[in-house]
């Protein structure tokens, strides 16, 4: 049975392994980082600036690949809802990043606006009803 990795909790390694490209640990300037190792890897790049550079030397030193690195950095803007899916290891990494895209896709179309705020309405609704109902047990 394969060993089951938090994919948060290796962020989080990833982060100190490359702290000394990136001592703040921006998630912004990781990923661009490791984007420009994924393009040299590919050879879309021929030369690598010093940072990148080094980051890229990190990555080997500690056998990761940068593609695989690059897609875990970007899981770390996904939504609270699937985020704790990946943790309870109910969904895969394939499977979070296309819901990821669907999840973004609606939530930016008009019609996803109008949807999103119309739920909201209703928890609202619902909060309130439950609390008159509260209220009225209590007189």
């Amino acid at each position: 049975m394969p060993k089951r990795i938090n994919v948060f909790e290796q962020i989080k390694s990833i982060k100190e392994i490359l702290r000394p490209v990136a001592p703040d640990g921006n998630s912004l300037t990781l990923r661009g980082l490791v984007l420009r190792c994924v393009k040299y890897r590919n050879r879309q790049v021929k030369q690598l600036d010093t940072t990148a550079a080094k980051t890229y030397d990190l990555l080997l030193q500690h056998k990761l690949k940068p593609k695989g690195v690059y897609e875990w950095l970007l899981l770390e803007k996904v939504p609270s809802h699937l985020r704790q899916k990946l943790t309870e290891h109910k969904i895969t990494l394939n499977e979070a990043r296309r819901q990821y895209v669907q999840w973004k896709r609606m939530s930016s179309t008009r019609s996803g606006k109008e949807i999103m705020n119309e739920m909201k309405n209703v928890i609202r609704r619902l909060r309130w009803k439950s609390q008159e109902e509260s209220l009225q047990v209590q007189y």
